[in-house]
């Protein structure tokens, strides 16, 4: 049922010029870094981090989705441009997209490109508005128990797509949840890894945490590619967007994609370069001709490209309703909302409506105005791409540094700036995954309260932990989840 009240609130706070004027500058911040090689939502949305701790919750939101909205399509412009892709997410759309453009139809491929991810990201905002509410009703339900089954739920998915070995991502996952421990015990005053500091007592800080893990260690890895040079040519970024019967030739591929991208957005730890790549191989599965794909076709680029849009209102759905981040973008999401003092879950629904209902429908204007601003915005990609990563990596590295000590003033937090830098630089150098380490930083604190009021609930009773039927049935999909792949394989065999 909608709430008339805090629907016609959500409006006026969208139609506050200063909250408009950051909904694009958003836009704009997040093509800027989506077209920048090796950078990528999560890394966007640490950046920007810091410099909302003193907004109100609208705005800051408005920010930041429309930077997580905007990196993600961004990426496919390097994608097709020079075959490199600007995100994760971009890597299915280099093998047609690249073709297209050096064969000298890249007005027509950056087109399509702009085209799906607009209507992968409409999809998914409509489906966002529709689901989330009645999630959040049957999370009403939910106690600790059922907490400790969606947060083991979200950690084992991402665990399992975070890279080639589930012993990595298990190492990764524990490394995060046991940094959460660190500080006093809630419970009874312990303290836990402060090693004397009382700056520890609190634990690791949220934010400088993140910023350093994805920024920081990102900044690092660049600098070893400081000579890298970009060069294409920039005549090709006239685009072409696609006509409505063209459009239509490709509803079954639009439609597939949308719904595929939402569905994975909705599953922990999936993200947005899973959903492409699902797409796409779904796309080409389902062809008459097949043995087009790679040889630079539109549906080649409809399909991943709506599908990662597609990604971002579904990996909301967790993130607003359970607490549970559907990607690490929406783990530094989730972190945004924790620092404004609002706490993910049904209780968000119900106390602050006005607040959803602005996400809801400023999802729904981001991924609008994206279509004009992408229009505008690829005329100057070429010099963008063409920024040598020299640049680059201090920029990103003064961002880092200046938004954590300008809303701290704390040079411990800087430290912890740098300390989580170095460690992801050195957990990705070593062939990890920084992704089920975020997260299990994130869900660590849910997990470990729920586990503990669990165990006292359960009294002694190992029966108690599935004594739930909303618990049962998350097991059960995790089970479902993990044990998918091998079966669907064996009957293939």
């Amino acid at each position: 049922m909608v709430d008339g009240t805090a629907l016609l609130s959500a409006l006026g706070l969208l139609a506050d010029p200063f909250t408009m004027l950051l909904l694009v500058l958003g836009i704009v911040l997040g093509l800027i870094i989506g077209i920048l090689p090796g950078l990528g939502p999560p890394i966007a949305i640490a950046l920007a981090l810091p410099f909302t701790f003193y907004m109100e919750p609208v705005p800051s939101m408005m920010l930041l989705l429309g930077i997580y909205s905007a990196a993600i399509y961004g990426g496919s412009i390097s994608a097709i441009a020079v075959g490199i892709p600007g995100t994760g997410a971009a890597i299915a759309t280099v093998q047609d997209g690249h073709k297209m453009f050096k064969s000298g139809r890249g007005g027509e491929a950056l087109g399509f490109s702009l085209t799906g991810s607009i209507i992968g990201g409409l999809f998914s905002a409509v489906c966002l508005a529709l689901i989330a509410p009645l999630l959040a009703d049957l999370a009403v339900k939910f106690g600790p128990r059922e907490y400790l089954a969606i947060s083991v739920f979200g950690l084992v998915v991402v665990v399992r797509v975070a890279g080639q070995s589930l012993s990595k991502g298990l190492l990764m996952g524990a490394l995060g949840l046991f940094l959460t421990t660190w500080g006093l015990d809630e419970l009874n005053g312990t303290e836990r890894y402060t090693f004397g500091s009382y700056h520890l007592y609190e634990g690791l800080p949220l934010v400088p945490f993140l910023v350093g893990l994805f920024a920081m260690s990102e900044v690092l890895i660049g600098a070893e590619r400081a000579a890298q040079k970009i060069d294409f040519d920039a005549a090709s970024l006239r685009v072409k967007l696609p006509g409505l019967k063209a459009l239509g030739r490709m509803k079954d591929v639009i439609m597939r994609s949308s719904i595929i991208g939402t569905i994975i957005g909705i599953i922990p730890g999936e993200g947005a370069a899973v959903g492409a790549f699902f797409a796409y191989s779904e796309a080409k599965r389902r062809s008459k001709e097949p043995e087009k794909y790679g040889t630079g076709i539109p549906e080649g680029i409809l399909a991943p490209e709506t599908a990662n849009n597609a990604t971002v209102g579904g990996a909301l759905v967790p993130t607003l309703t359970l607490g549970v981040p559907g990607s690490p973008a929406a783990a530094v999401l989730l972190g945004a909302l924790l620092i404004q003092g609002l706490t993910p879950g049904p209780k968000l629904f119900s106390e602050e409506p006005d607040l959803m209902y602005a996400i809801f429908i400023g999802l729904f204007i981001i991924n609008i105005l994206m279509l004009f601003i992408g229009l505008v915005a690829i005329r100057f990609a070429a010099q963008l791409i063409r920024v040598p990563t020299a640049v680059i990596v201090p920029t990103v590295l003064l961002l880092s540094f200046v938004g954590i000590y300008s809303v701290s003033n704390s040079f411990f937090n800087v430290g912890v700036l740098l300390g989580a830098g170095i460690l992801g630089y050195g957990v990705r150098k070593l062939g990890y995954s920084i992704a089920p380490l975020s997260i299990g930083f994130v869900l660590g604190p849910i997990l470990e309260n729920a586990l503990r009021q669990s165990l006292t609930i359960a009294d002694g009773s190992a029966t108690e932990f599935f004594n739930t039927p909303i618990g049962l049935t998350i097991y059960a999909a995790l089970a479902l989840t993990i044990l998918w792949g091998p079966i669907t394989s064996r009957l293939r065999k």
